[in-house]
């Protein structure tokens, strides 16, 4: 992966114009400016105002913003333990081969993005496509197909996911893209190109026609996490909302936690929606909005179209 990953220093774009970028290690170095990292628990945005509206009489001191650089490297073994922290709530409070899951990220040496502080740091962004008919009947793949079969179950496009994972699963790939809550946007534009870039090489340097082949990828399938606005009429009746949460439609409109998925959403050719539930539903759930799980199907074709999109999105 050395020779890899130096393409991947030599070839990274420039984020924005807030942010210097230089090459370092087996990545780049990015200056994000006065950015702040939390943790990816939520927070009361009632706590926060008043915490604004009391500053003035608290004797505790003021927050420090620091500036932190940022830098992307391949994953490494010593990323399992960062990596599984940041995937640990990828399918809710089900019990699964989180771990197994952890080991396929941390196996494919030729495409993948960590995000680091430092090279000794836990991950703090995560990056990576992993091809369905090659690694299906891993127990971490074949539980999260019974897991997204379930909940797409009685939706329209339960027929075309699972075409997905069968007579189209070698030319599909399961996109992972995970990061604390606030780390920086900019950090994006960087982790998508050098993952499109990767993919191409592989198509081109891996050993056997078999793996090049499984690089070839003409779709993405994509799990991730948004939020939907609940009205108040929506939320007053408790059969009704229980109601809603079985059919599992989204009816509102849609927040989503990283920005960039709402371009990948806009380009999708189909998608659905279901609630969060369980411990994660409540540990997540915020004042008049319902935390959703979104699933969509992009067209590897659109790739250029979403770097273009995601680039006027920084600027």
């Amino acid at each position: 992966m050395a020779a890899l990953g130096k393409r991947k220093a030599e070839k990274s774009p420039t984020p924005s114009s807030e942010e210097e970028e230089e090459e370092a290690g087996n990545g780049n170095e990015v200056t994000s400016g006065s950015e702040e990292l939390d943790s990816d628990e939520s927070t009361d945005p009632e706590d926060e105002l008043n915490t604004s509206s009391d500053s003035e009489h608290s004797s505790q001191p003021s927050q420090e913003i620091v500036d932190v650089d940022f830098e992307y490297f391949d994953p490494k073994p010593n990323d399992f333990h960062g990596i599984k922290a940041l995937l640990r709530t990828y399918l809710d409070d089900e019990t699964w081969d989180i771990s197994g899951f952890t080991d396929l990220i941390l196996a494919q040496t030729t495409v993948g993005t960590v995000v680091k502080a430092d090279e000794d740091e836990s991950p703090i962004a995560l990056l990576t496509a992993l091809n369905i008919g090659r690694y299906q009947k891993c127990s971490c793949m074949v539980e999260i197909h019974k897991y997204l079969r379930v909940k797409s179950a009685h939706k329209v496009e339960s027929a075309l996911l699972e075409d997905f994972w069968g007579k189209y699963a070698r030319e599909v790939a399961l996109l992972i893209s995970e990061r604390l809550v606030n780390a920086p946007l900019e950090l994006a534009p960087p982790l998508y190109q050098g993952l499109f870039e990767e993919i191409l090489w592989a198509t081109e340097d891996e050993p056997t026609q078999e793996l090049r082949e499984s690089f070839k990828i003409k779709h993405y399938l994509y799990l991730t996490k948004v939020f939907e606005e609940v009205t108040e009429e929506k939320s007053r009746d408790k059969e009704q909302r229980k109601k809603q949460k079985e059919e599992s439609e989204a009816t509102g409109q849609l927040i989503y936690i990283k920005p960039e998925d709402e371009i990948l959403h806009e380009l999708s050719s189909w998608s659905f929606t279901f609630p969060v539930t369980g411990d994660g539903a409540a540990a997540n759930q915020t004042k008049g909005l319902q935390q959703l799980r979104l699933v969509m199907a992009v067209d590897a074709k659109h790739e250029e179209k979403f770097q273009a999109e995601l680039k006027k999105l920084i600027e």
